[in-house]
């Protein structure tokens, strides 16, 4: 359920802006670790990254009055699938990097924003972090959304209080200001078959820049053609 008016939704970019320095290598990057990834998908005969997790079903609250958001700056709140996992599979007792993908229903279809442990600072919150546990540290998104004021992070970060992280987000080298909380109802449990895609199904009011979306179509096309696996989304 969303409370709330949601603005019009953007899946690649915001008006005016349809190319970026860097696009020509972000695509080749993008072929290339599709390629990769379909490798270890084929060798493992499960998803590439990501493989095992978990999920709960939570709640955004949304504080509103944040223009640079889209419909993630309004108020109201948001019923969320939340899937925590570890990005390489490795054993718990291992450090990993870890995931947050989140999903809610938005205008016309899913909303998915893909979440990763990283730092917070203004260039460590664009490098992985690997951690044992998966709220030992921030998630943000690690690239940029297309917002309708110009380029936004987001990020997750604990609050100190059981099963709830405090959403914040920020330009991509600005101070990190709240704009939400999002509390789980129980312990994260059983896996979902659920697949998550944050191109195709970026927030409503949000955009994928060029780039973005040429580095990430590739590993998430190559990838699922070769382990398609049981999906719900």
């Amino acid at each position: 359920m969303v409370i709330g008016t949601q603005l019009p939704r953007r899946r690649s970019g915001i008006a005016g802006l349809t190319h970026l320095p860097g696009a020509a290598v972000a695509a080749g990057a993008g072929a290339a670790l599709g390629a990769l990834f379909a490798a270890v998908a084929l060798a493992r005969r499960s998803r590439p990254l990501h493989p095992r997790g978990a999920v709960a079903s939570a709640r955004m609250e949304l504080f509103g009055g944040v223009p640079d958001l889209g419909s993630l700056g309004v108020s109201g709140h948001r019923d969320v699938l939340a899937r925590f996992s570890r990005a390489v599979g490795l054993p718990a007792a291992l450090p990993d990097i870890q995931g947050l993908a989140l999903r809610w229903q938005g205008l016309g279809g899913p909303n998915d924003v893909l979440l990763a442990s990283t730092g917070t600072g203004p260039w460590s919150r664009y490098v992985l972090s690997a951690r044992r546990s998966p709220l030992g540290g921030a998630f943000t998104s690690l690239m940029p959304f297309a917002g309708p004021n110009g380029p936004v992070l987001l990020a997750a970060e604990p609050t100190g209080e059981p099963r709830t992280l405090a959403m914040r987000w920020a330009t991509p080298q600005g101070p990190w200001q709240p704009f939400g909380t999002l509390v789980w109802r129980a312990e994260p449990a059983t896996d979902s078959a659920v697949r998550f895609d944050p191109v195709d199904h970026c927030p409503d009011g949000l955009g994928t820049y060029p780039w973005t979306a040429r580095l990430r179509r590739y590993p998430y096309r190559w990838s699922r053609r070769a382990w398609p696996g049981p999906s719900t989304g």
